[in-house]
């Protein structure tokens, strides 16, 4: 019997791959290859190691197939060369068998639908950020909005526990630790106040 090799990613360093672990790890699984990363396939490392390993009578598990795959053409391919191969292809989310001619077509239907709600979720992103943009230019940004980004997670009092732990021997470091904060935010709160 064939082993169980999955593949997990996520697009940035922010993003916890845990509920993907945490699913794959109640289906079960033999190998499990886990990355942090965003970019072309031939730039993913633990993917390729993951492709490699697939041997005839394996399967191959993912959480949802655009976590491997970058365009919906492209997760066709996939899954086309890997059935080749002998591999038997599972997704945990989309539930499909692509060795039915009615499996195939629902994974394409599903593939080509998660490439579409990817491409409108970026022109959505693209689209705010320009209006947010063309406010902060002519001066009329949001009520209570000062500035365009994420908002500062640093409020008075703890520029002033801040300033406290520097004041006593911390680094800037340790103290942006201890406030759980970044280091640059701990920089930034310091220079503007």
């Amino acid at each position: 019997m064939g082993r169980i090799i999955a593949y997990v990613r996520v697009s940035t360093r922010d993003q916890n791959p845990q509920m993907q672990i945490d699913a794959i790890t109640a289906h079960g699984y033999d190998l499990m290859f886990t990355e942090k990363m965003s970019g072309r396939v031939n730039e993913r490392p633990e993917w390729q190691k993951c492709i490699a390993q697939l041997r005839e009578g394996d399967t191959f598990l993912c959480w949802k197939s655009d976590r491997f795959g970058r365009s919906a053409g492209h997760v066709l391919s996939v899954v086309e060369d890997l059935t080749k191969r002998g591999v038997k292809v599972v997704s945990l989310t989309e539930s499909f068998d692509v060795g039915t001619k009615e499996g195939k077509f629902m994974f394409s239907v599903l593939a080509a639908a998660a490439e579409y709600e990817t491409a409108i979720r970026a022109e959505r992103q693209a689209e705010g950020i320009a209006a947010a943009m063309r406010r902060q230019e002519s001066g009329e940004m949001l009520p209570n909005k000062q500035r365009m980004g994420r908002p500062r997670r640093i409020g008075p009092s703890e520029v002033e526990t801040l300033r406290h732990l520097v004041d006593a021997g911390k680094t800037v470091t340790e103290a942006a630790r201890t406030l759980n904060i970044s280091r640059s935010s701990a920089y930034a709160a310091l220079k503007a106040g």
